[in-house]
């Protein structure tokens, strides 16, 4: 069997993956293999792959079914997808024709200008800031001289026009469709949309002069296509689907999913008067299936008025009929419940349209039932489109192909390039947040530098056209610098005074802390930094910047006795002012005591500690003995030691001490009342 002959088409469900095998006959499509499996683990949410591998292990399943059915290995896959997110949204081009017959390359270009259009206009809807891929379009309307026609191959005219639906998905979603089938070893070759597939399955284009709407309820969406006037005029969906009911059968009756499952699919047969099974807690049940059905009532009513709604938004009013395909149709009384809820006979809402797939499908007969029709379907729309399947450009002479004349921007041809989208459009470099003495600054990262782009040797951006045959030259696009300083450059002019405090280097002029603790000017600023920049200039700014524990008249610069406004300067000594020495005595006193000794000389440095979460420095003592703690009691500015609250707690480095314990450079002492 000659592969070439062969259409091997995907329906990724959310409860299972089927699997179809078509060839293209004289006389319509043949159906020469079906597979399916379920998903073991819920890898797939309304409709859009949320676990890759899990689903891409199914698919393998599916795949290897097949191949082993037909004999013959499988390359190519088409599928269709779906999702959470659909939107849609029409337009319409115009342009000038030649003088030659519209050919098929002058008809992808109308198509897809409108396509480009109606993303641009999305686009242009939207605030989300997604990236959104056109999974599929209908024509609704071609006209060539103001004259409509149905299509406009080897027609003459000067002025063509053609009317759209386009569909889109979020780019994530038809980029997980890629990425799992790549992990198969399957390659794309077209991605339609479920109820395209399904509508060129059930509704042949003769009905379609009809206002019929097509719902395709699986587990986890209800896909609705809605036809009038000769076209396909809406598409909407529904994240209410089969799953629903399964879920309320849990709940009503305490049995697992698997078990929920199969109750639903027995109560769907008129024939079935006692569902047995068992519960979780083990007990061996029955049900009458009329009692079964009713508990389910509320759960299959809440499913009908999702899919009215959506047919009622989408088409205005009710349509003259309506068919329900998909595994979840078969749910017991919903089809009469959809017909009430429309406002319409029960009979102009019906099953499958089983009847028009066996016109154009030859298959084995249960193939050709509601649960098959999204698949054959796929199988179908892209036999029907496998002329326009050849659409493919040249990205950095890499062959890339366009999906169903789908892929009309140059931002969809680099996303099926495999370019990331970071790659494609840049962003600018990270901005960085501070505070400067309390006020917010931030800082602008780097602009990014563009990518460049090139179409046939002229410059191009992301959302110019391509048609078939381009040729892209693309130069990715690099992020912007993050934004970076030092405290200095946001300090402006600061000069820095180098000098000597209590026998320690210190830099005054500007004295910067950043997160409470001393820094540099050329130290960096980190994110979130607060960032605290002081003049000290003279005594007084020094003492209130280091929060010295002495007085003005405690200290000497330069040797000399000083007042708060007196001028630091480069190299200038700050030091302790010696006790008052006792006049000098030449003789023993009377009582024959020897005279006192000269006053000790300062030695040590500064003790600088954290108290209660604050900074404090205490200058070095005269008689260089260490501070206890009981020195620091007339530094607590947080809590009045004077009216007692509680036990007095003292902490030095987390652990309890008595006021007699020495302290340290560089200890954290806390003293509060413990309540």
């Amino acid at each position: 069997m000659e592969n070439q002959q062969l259409i091997f088409a995907l329906d990724i469900g959310t409860r299972s993956v089927i699997g179809v095998v078509c060839a293209q006959r004289d006389d319509g499509f043949e159906v020469l293999c079906v597979e399916s499996a379920e998903h073991t683990e819920r890898a797939m949410i309304d409709g859009q792959i949320e676990d890759i591998e899990k689903t891409a292990r199914v698919v393998r399943e599916v795949r290897a079914a097949v191949e082993q059915s037909l004999g013959t290995q499988l390359h190519d896959v088409h599928v269709a997808a779906a999702g959470r997110i659909l939107h849609t949204q029409r337009a319409e081009y115009e342009m000038e024709m030649g003088d030659l017959p519209v050919n098929r390359r002058q008809l992808f270009t109308l198509e897809s200008r409108a396509v480009q259009k109606a993303y641009e206009e999305l686009m242009h809807r939207q605030s989300d800031g997604l990236a959104f891929c056109c999974a599929g379009y209908s024509v609704t309307q071609y006209t060539l001289d103001g004259y409509s026609f149905s299509t406009l191959m080897g027609h003459r005219g000067k002025k063509a026009k053609v009317e759209i639906i386009a569909t889109f998905l979020p780019d994530e979603v038809i980029e997980s469709l890629y990425t799992t089938m790549e992990s198969t070893g399957l390659t794309v070759a077209s991605v339609t949309l479920e109820p395209i597939a399904a509508m060129n399955a059930v509704i042949p284009q003769e009905l379609r002069l009809l206002n019929i709407a097509l719902v395709d309820i699986g587990a986890g969406t209800s896909d609705i296509a809605i036809s009038n006037k000769g076209s396909v005029v809406a598409y909407t969906m529904s994240t209410v689907a089969g799953d629903e009911i399964t879920e309320q059968v849990m709940r009503e009756f305490l049995v697992d999913f698997g078990t929920a499952e199969r109750l639903k699919r027995e109560a769907g047969r008129e024939e079935a008067e006692q569902l047995e099974y068992t519960d979780i807690l083990g007990n061996s049940l029955s049900v009458e299936r009329a009692v079964f059905l009713e508990k389910l009532r509320p759960a299959v009513s809440a499913l009908a008025d999702s899919i009215v709604q959506k047919i009622l938004e989408a088409n205005g009013g009710p349509p003259i009929a309506t068919f329900l395909v998909g595994g979840g149709s078969r749910t017991p009384g919903l089809r009469p419940l959809v017909a009430e809820k429309l406002g319409v006979e029960e009979n102009k809402v019906a099953g499958g349209g089983v009847n028009y797939i066996k016109r154009s499908v030859r298959a084995d007969e249960k193939y050709l039932s509601v649960e098959y029709a999204t698949p054959v379907g796929i199988a179908i729309t892209a036999i029907r489109n496998s002329g326009q399947e050849e659409a493919t450009v040249l990205l950095n002479e890499k062959r890339v192909r366009l999906l169903n004349s789908s892929t009309l921007r140059v931002l969809d041809v680099l996303l099926r390039g495999g370019y990331e989208y970071r790659r494609i459009m840049g962003h600018s470099g990270e901005s960085l947040s501070f505070t400067l003495n309390g006020e917010e600054r931030k800082l602008r990262g780097g602009i990014p530098t563009l990518a460049r782009i090139e179409v046939n040797g002229a410059p191009a951006g992301i959302t110019s056209p391509v048609q078939e045959g381009d040729k892209i030259v693309f130069v990715p696009a690099q992020n912007g610098e993050n934004a970076r300083a030092t405290v200095r450059d946001v300090a402006g002019d600061a000069a820095c005074i180098h000098m000597e405090l209590f026998g320690t280097p210190y830099e005054a002029g500007m004295v910067v802390r950043i997160n409470d603790f001393a820094a540099r000017l050329d130290d960096e600023i980190r994110q979130n930094d607060c960032v605290e920049l002081r003049q000290v200039r003279t005594i007084g700014e020094l003492i209130a910047a280091e929060n010295l524990a002495v007085q003005t008249e405690d200290l000497l610069l330069d040797g000399e006795p000083c007042g708060p406004d007196d001028a630091l300067h480069e190299g200038a000594r700050v030091t302790l002012a010696a006790a008052p020495a006792p006049p000098p005595q030449t003789a023993e006193k009377a009582d024959g005591e020897p005279p006192p000794a000269p006053p000790p000389e300062i030695q040590g440095k500064t003790v600088v500690i954290r108290l209660n979460g604050r900074r404090v420095a205490l200058p070095p003592r005269p008689d260089g003995q260490s501070y206890q703690l009981f020195d620091l009691l007339n530094f607590v500015t947080d809590i009045d030691l004077g009216k007692p609250e509680g036990k007095a707690v003292l902490k030095r480095n987390r652990e309890e001490v008595s006021f007699l314990e020495s302290i340290a450079d560089g200890d954290e002492v806390q003293i509060y009342w413990e309540k």
